[in-house]
């Protein structure tokens, strides 16, 4: 184990917790299986999560506010980082910047998720909130990029869509490149967002 290694096993974990708690960042861990190891105050106060009813249970069924809800289910579905800016209604008025991110042991197996987040000031808060995507019938997909835009709002990750289409993971990455810039979409949340509302119109 490395020297570097060593120092940062070494900080105290509790200076890590209050300095989160300090700078208004909400910290949420969970295992492979999306249920909550371990929460902080921020966590508790800001998304109404209670400390010592929610370990073991999956964070998704958590989630008072659906567009934090919708966000998870997003980045939980894949293995890169989601970051996103939400208005959130519950349990009570807030706009948060999130991040999302999956943790992978030294053999690429998952190990767990987290979900950070903080408060935004209000004079940020108060501008336009989230531009609106586009909706209804996707037109100028191909057949391949409307199958893995159905799959996503399906909550699949890459790896389980290309076995699904029988592909290599590059191919689902490629396609998810192509229909990103053709829908003018920025993200995997907001690929999802876009499936579930386009959902009647997506090829089975």
């Amino acid at each position: 184990m490395s020297k570097a290694n060593l120092e940062v096993e070494s900080i105290d974990k509790g200076l890590v917790v209050r300095a989160l708690d300090g700078l208004g960042v909400g910290l949420v861990l969970t295992n492979a299986q999306g249920r909550v190891t371990w929460l902080n105050r921020v966590a508790q106060r800001v998304i109404g999560l209670d400390a010592e009813t929610s370990r073991g249970r999956t964070l998704q069924s958590l989630l008072q506010d659906p567009k934090l809800a919708e966000f998870w289910r997003g980045a939980s579905s894949s293995d890169e980082v989601a970051m996103a800016e939400l208005s959130i209604a519950a349990p009570r008025a807030s706009r948060l910047r999130a991040n999302a991110a999956a943790a992978h042991d030294p053999h690429g197996a998952l190990v767990g998720r987290a979900l950070l987040f903080c408060e935004m000031p209000a004079a940020v808060a108060e501008r336009p909130a989230e531009r609106p995507l586009p909706t209804g019938t996707p037109e100028g997909l191909t057949p391949q990029e409307l199958k893995v835009l159905r799959l996503v709002g399906d909550g699949l990750s890459n790896r389980q869509i290309a076995e699904k289409m029988q592909v290599a993971p590059s191919t689902v990455r490629s396609h998810l490149k192509h229909l990103y810039s053709k829908l003018g979409l920025r993200s995997r949340s907001e690929a999802v967002s876009y499936a579930l509302r386009s959902a009647g119109t997506l090829p089975q």
